[in-house]
């Protein structure tokens, strides 16, 4: 079981994770116990290695084009791959083998955390998430033009080229 530190009262308490001083970027009194960064399934943290992931994700998004899209996404944004390999609620896993071992991303629990507003993230890296959630699952429903509002012009082209894929014309942006 991973061990997690615990602040005696009243001494500010840094969480290694994602690197917040009490409260500083997602709310009072955060650390480590409470960040939602890290995830811990039975009491053990589970965490995957991000570049397995994305081959994982890749691979079984082939077939279709829509969740090639959002993975394709996710992996060129770079920092949501790391993230969901930190954060295994937000995907499909399967416990049956001697090891957990994911399979695909949970569409529905990543729109949920996202309207719960649970998941420490810039605006912008929140709405490279909800527009790879709505391309891959239609019933996550993202006004498009309130998603893409405030992207920079790189983040923009990768949004742009993913809806190019989800299309079946990857070549035209």
């Amino acid at each position: 079981m991973a061990a997690k530190k615990i602040a005696p009262e009243g001494e500010p308490m840094l969480c290694e994770h994602c690197g917040d001083m009490n409260g500083e970027e997602t709310g009072i009194d955060h650390d480590e116990r409470d960040c939602p960064w890290l995830a811990t399934d039975g009491g053990d943290f589970v965490a995957f290695d991000p570049a397995e992931l994305a081959k994982t994700l890749q691979a079984t998004a082939d077939g279709s084009l829509a969740h090639s899209a959002a993975i394709g996404l996710l992996i060129s944004h770079g920092l949501w791959i790391t993230r969901l390999a930190e954060r295994p609620g937000l995907l499909l896993i399967d416990y049956s083998g001697s090891s957990p071992e994911p399979y695909g991303v949970n569409w529905l629990k990543i729109v949920e955390t996202l309207a719960a507003k649970e998941l420490p993230a810039s605006g912008g890296e929140l709405r490279i998430l909800a527009i790879a959630a709505s391309l891959a699952d239609t019933a996550a429903r993202i006004p498009l033009g309130d998603a893409v509002t405030g992207l920079d012009a790189i983040n923009l082209g990768l949004v742009l080229h993913a809806i190019a894929t989800a299309n079946g014309h990857p070549d035209t942006i």
